[in-house]
């Protein structure tokens, strides 16, 4: 994950935030490279360090996810290895949080000799999050909400069609979607989920254990829209690791490899 120093004037958002939340201003304030929302996420070094994430107002897709990010992070408490919010609300007309840091390395930063035991950790942590009961978690993210959303982005032309499955290059993308919904499964094994289970965003702790970051798309789902997203992303990092055989043998549920090739899919028109 690769950092930067921040220029002046987000340094003066830093200081607004840091006032904001009742904490001393940093001694160092590093910008990450990480992850594809826009928002800008900043490492705040002092007595303890904490991540700050600050929305662009001018997204309504920024201001939504970071919203569900703050409940989805309060709601967990810590749990299933979710960071604590330490403070949230608007800074400079841009929402924001602050959040304690995970310490660790994430998975797709991982030496290829660790990941392994990296990906065994994570799938504990992701099966913790969807042994959840689901009747309490305050957001919705079943395949009528996803579908809405997507169906939205293709109409808007906010679909990257450069994402799309090498198969589907270069076809019309209104024929690509109504094909895709044709696949739909029917029926969806609910769980709370992360929503975006990328190695970016599981973070290998000294301890052992996997925290979750990026939760901006979390809720109430079929558990294969973590899987799939898991198994896609290990591919991409670490193309020798034989990540099937490491799910089916470390995630208790057996997984449908249609429905898994399903979200995948669905993943393409976000």
């Amino acid at each position: 994950m690769a950092t930067a120093a921040v220029g002046e004037g987000m340094a003066e958002v830093v200081d607004q935030l840091c006032r904001a939340a009742g904490l001393p201003p940093p001694t160092s304030v590093q910008s990450m490279s990480h992850g594809m929302s826009g928002d800008l996420v900043l490492r705040l070094e002092g007595p303890r360090p904490f991540f700050a994430k600050i929305g662009d107002p001018a997204r309504r897709i920024s201001v939504d996810e970071l919203t569900r990010e703050v409940g989805m992070l309060r709601w967990l408490d810590g749990r299933a290895g979710g960071a604590r919010v330490i403070w949230s609300g608007d800074v400079a007309g841009r929402p924001a949080m602050l959040t304690e840091a995970i310490a660790g390395v994430a998975l797709h930063d991982l030496a290829p000799d660790r990941a392994e035991a990296g990906a065994v950790a994570a799938l504990a942590a992701l099966a913790a999050l969807h042994a959840l009961p689901i009747a309490d978690c305050p957001f919705d993210a079943r395949l009528d909400v996803r579908l809405a959303e997507a169906a939205r982005r293709v109409a808007a032309g906010e679909v990257d069609v450069a994402n799309l499955a090498p198969h589907n290059a270069g076809r019309d993308l209104a024929d690509v979607w109504r094909a895709f919904l044709d696949r739909r499964p029917p029926s969806e094994d609910l769980a709370v989920t992360h929503g975006d289970a990328c190695w970016p965003n599981l973070i290998w702790r000294p301890d052992g254990g996997v925290g979750l970051i990026d939760l901006g798309r979390a809720g109430v789902a079929d558990r294969c829209q973590d899987l799939a997203l898991f198994i896609r992303s290990a591919r991409h990092n670490v193309p020798d690791l034989p990540i099937e055989t490491i799910v089916a043998a470390h995630y208790p549920t057996p997984l449908d490899a249609e429905k898994l090739e399903f979200y995948r899919e669905l993943d393409e028109f976000f």
